[in-house]
């Protein structure tokens, strides 16, 4: 995701994450660990703690708006490379 437009907020508030029901995520695994990790950073990213506490409420059954949160939030990390992440 380095080339990946960046993102100015790691979540946005408009819609909100629920287990509608809708189209699963093919690949939970890559789910939970990219969780995980972002799990890790909040040591060191308090900014992050909100929003990943929210993704990893869904971790059990991931869906496809579930990973999109997840990648708007990696585009947000990848803005912040310049700041010494």
């Amino acid at each position: 995701m380095i080339d990946a437009n960046p993102q100015p907020s790691p979540m946005v508030s408009s819609p909100k994450l629920t287990t509608d029901g809708t189209s699963g995520f093919d690949d939970p695994t890559l789910y939970r660990q990219i969780v995980g990790a972002l799990q890790y950073l909040t040591f060191t990213r308090l900014k992050l703690t909100y929003v990943v506490n929210k993704i990893s409420q869904y971790m059990y059954s991931p869906q496809l708006h579930h990973w999109k949160a997840v990648k708007r939030i990696l585009r947000y990390i990848s803005d912040a490379r310049s700041y010494g992440l």
